[in-house]
């Protein structure tokens, strides 16, 4: 088999169209075209066009990866089940994932560290919820247990507390229950919760 021509495509100047024989072959990016040396005139085999396409795949599915990562940051363990639901071969995933990590584009540690940044400043939650969340999507023991050992929870517990207390009598019993409610249910540790509302309970009591 020869390549015959090789020709851009008009509606998309990124990618040829591959003539095999003067017949149409297959379509791929020009930069695979590059990466192979493919020429009009070449002669072409099975397993060339095999790698070729295997190739093509390949960038297809990073290139889909890049655009979840582009949506916001993402774990190991969840862009992989991501990928895979959308129905591409699990070896060619793997790859490309393994590609990522290599890279640095893929990293477990920042997308923990980003995430407990994110449940911190934005939208506060407890080391429980942070703990469960971050097993959820893959992350290793070790690195929850590290990135939360250097978490303030009783400060987070703090400011979201003070932002309650505006509207709420923390010295009135449906309120003081409905201030635990919140603060539980944002899975924040019951030892700190308590302590905390107890110790403004008092406070207040004492004024």
């Amino acid at each position: 088999m020869k390549i015959s021509k090789i020709e851009p495509q008009k509606k998309n100047k990124t990618r040829s169209t591959i003539f095999i024989d003067g017949k149409f072959g297959f379509g791929l990016s020009n930069d695979i075209v590059v990466k192979f040396g493919l020429s009009a005139g070449d002669e072409i085999d099975n397993d060339l066009i095999k790698n070729v396409l295997l190739e093509q795949e390949k960038q297809k599915i990073r290139g889909r990866a890049l655009r979840f990562l582009h949506y916001r940051k993402r774990s190991v363990q969840e862009l992989t089940a991501r990928l895979l639901r959308i129905g591409f071969d699990r070896s060619l995933v793997e790859g490309v994932i393994d590609e990522l990590i290599e890279d640095k584009t893929l990293n477990d540690d920042d997308f923990a560290e980003s995430y407990i940044a994110d449940h911190t400043a934005l939208k506060p939650k407890g080391n429980i919820f942070i703990r469960r969340e971050l097993g959820k999507m893959g992350i290793a023991k070790e690195t929850i247990d590290r990135l939360v050992r250097n978490r303030d929870e009783r400060h987070i517990v703090e400011g979201f507390l003070q932002k309650m207390l505006a509207h709420l009598n923390i010295a009135h019993p449906k309120d003081r229950r409905t201030i635990l409610r919140r603060l539980l249910t944002r899975g924040f540790t019951p030892g700190v919760v308590y302590d905390v509302v107890n110790e403004h309970e008092e406070q207040r009591t004492a004024q």
